[in-house]
């Protein structure tokens, strides 16, 4: 915010939204995570090309500082954008997910303490067996997963803790889905697909108008876009001319 005289709010705003939920501690921790060098605050329109919009808040978001330095003083493409955005909402969760405020919220005041560390725990041996679970048979995916169950001590904390830590899981892990089957949970898969949604309903402001912009740049030459008040979407396709 010193270095490029932007004010308070318009950083927040750049936030995924449901990170700010979290507090103060939970966002420090997003912001020094998910990379060597923390987030940055990265410019889409470069300063070398565009100096006077530096300070202009809408033309930065937040990225992963390695990516921000690699790009040099190239302008940030679209689908730079895009992917920035999918992997701030996923450095989000994974910060989120690490607090005993994500499962008492989750699970509800119903539980004890011990059973919000058992989980936290549970989630820091995914990260450390993650590389493993991405490429192991089947067999040994069931093994690792029941085995952090055992030794995190959540197992025993009954079958709604285990049931959305799974869920953590396979959001993190998709070929997870292969061993819910054998353990008797596939009804992790729904709540899954649930917290997937929940990331998604809470955009930051710069994600806004990047996809206001986009539906800008797709009305009026092939496709119009129309969300419903339930949120489903519309793509209405025009013909084109002479075609």
């Amino acid at each position: 915010m010193k270095n490029y005289g932007i004010d308070t709010v318009d950083a927040v705003k750049a936030l995924p939204d449901e990170l700010t939920k979290y507090g103060t501690e939970v966002v420090d921790q997003f912001l020094k995570g998910g990379d060597p060098q923390g987030k940055h605050w990265s410019h889409i329109e470069s300063q070398a090309n565009n100096p006077g919009r530096a300070s202009d808040p809408i033309n930065a978001i937040w990225e992963d500082g390695s990516t921000n330095m690699s790009r040099g003083s190239r302008d940030m493409t679209l689908q730079e954008r895009v992917g920035a955005s999918f992997d701030n909402h996923m450095d989000a969760f994974l910060t989120t997910v690490r607090t005993q405020e994500f499962w008492q919220r989750t699970l509800g005041n119903a539980f004890e303490a011990s059973v919000y560390a058992a989980a936290i725990t549970a989630i820091d041996m995914l990260l450390i067996h993650r590389d493993e679970l991405l490429n192991a048979t089947t067999e040994r995916k069931k093994e690792i997963v029941v085995d952090i169950l055992k030794q995190s001590g959540l197992m025993a904390a009954g079958a709604l803790p285990v049931s959305v830590f799974l869920a953590v899981a396979l959001l993190l892990i998709p070929g997870l889905s292969v061993v819910m089957a054998p353990l008797g949970v596939v009804g992790s898969v729904g709540l899954s697909v649930r917290l997937i949604t929940s990331l998604v309903k809470n955009p930051s402001q710069q994600e806004k108008d990047l996809l206001t912009a986009v539906q800008g740049r797709l009305r009026g030459l092939m496709y119009d876009i129309q969300k419903s008040s339930n949120g489903s979407v519309t793509i209405t396709v025009q013909a084109l001319k002479g075609a």
